[in-house]
């Protein structure tokens, strides 16, 4: 006999979306940044606030 299987319908946590005022986007973050992100990320913010119209990232993505 045929097994039935229910398929459950998942909505995306809320917590892990990150809205801005004023604007129509919203990010969905499942995760949290790790390792050297989060620096990274402090760069780049502190460079947008600076002003600063082109920023290059550097780095290497998957090294462990």
């Amino acid at each position: 006999m045929a097994e039935v299987i229910e398929a459950v319908e998942t909505a995306p946590d809320e917590s892990k979306f990150v809205r801005y005022p004023d604007s129509p986007f919203q990010l969905y973050r499942p995760y949290l940044p790790a390792g050297d992100q989060p620096q990274a990320i402090a760069g780049l913010v502190e460079g947008v606030r600076d002003g600063l119209v082109y920023q290059t990232l550097l780095g290497v993505t998957g090294s462990g």
